[in-house]
This record gives C-alpha cells, structure tokens and sequence, in this order.
C-alpha cells in the first residue's frame, strides 16, 4: 500500500515540475527581473535606467496583445518620462510587420520599441514568453514588482 502512495506522489510530483515555467531565471516579484539582454547592438536601453521600466511582449498576429500593446504605452506615456520608461517588445519574426503596426497603432515616440531579432532568446526564455501579450514593472533597481501589472497598480506604485 506504501508503495503505492509513494508511486502516485512520484508521479504527481513529476506532472507539478513539468508545469514549472521554463527559463533560468526566477520571476519572483521583489526579486531581481531577469536581464533585458539586446542581440542587436546598435539599439540602447541607456534612457530606462534609474526609472521604472514597463516590458510589454506583444504579438502582431494576436489582436488581444495589439490592443494590450497600444493601450499600455499610451498610458505609459501619460505617466512623467522622468521616472518611467515603456519598452514594446514584439514577438513576431517579421519585423517590416510590427514596425508598420506600431506606427498605425500610434505608439509614443517615447517609446523603446523592439522586435524578436532584437532580443536574444536568452531574455525570451528568462522572462518565460513564447508569444506575446505579457508585461512586467520593474523598479529603478532592476527588481521585479508585477508581472501584468493594471494602469491603477502601475499609477499607484510609480506615483
């Protein structure tokens, strides 16, 4: 009978870790967010540091995070560009693509946007996406403090 309970709590110990998020790094709020590594060298994040970082992975080909996307950063732009920094992350290949929805979209040119060639695959598995329509809030300290945060838990934590 023992051997029984012990198989089943093995095999259901074994269908909890194959849920378990993949990537190496932790997404523990309080804890520090996993690097925003850039494979394209030639783009900077140098004017998000020391404020409030919104990260916004989004997809072209999901109407949902489009909208998620747009909504996001116009909020963001809202907010004083002194103490946040909003970062579009598009999860497509087709870069031509997200481009030309960013600009139909109306994104805020104070916007850092990027697309899946300018990330490295390092930061995609870190930060646990496979497509888009994720975001996460990290303080001036680099710490994790939402994960899909609303505009009123953004509003009352960078206030």
């Amino acid at each position: 009978m023992k051997t029984k309970y012990f198989f089943i709590s093995l095999v259901f110990a074994a269908f909890l870790s194959s849920s378990i998020p993949a990537g190496n790094h932790s997404l523990e709020i309080g804890k520090e967010a996993p690097a925003l590594s850039l494979s394209n060298k030639s783009k900077s994040l140098a004017d998000a540091e020391g404020k409030y970082v919104i990260v916004n992975f989004w997809s072209a080909d999901d109407p949902d995070s489009r909208m998620a996307n747009m909504k996001l950063s116009k909020f963001a732009d809202s907010l004083p560009q002194s103490k946040v920094k909003f970062i579009g992350i598009c999860t497509d290949a087709d870069s031509s693509l997200s481009n030309e929805i960013m600009k139909a979209d109306g994104i805020p040119f104070s916007a850092i946007s990027l697309d899946a060639s300018d990330i490295t695959s390092q930061t995609a598995e870190d930060f646990q996406i496979a497509t888009g329509n994720r975001s996460f809030l990290i303080d001036p300290f680099g710490n994790l403090v939402s994960v899909s945060p609303s505009e009123e838990e953004i509003k009352t934590i960078v206030a």
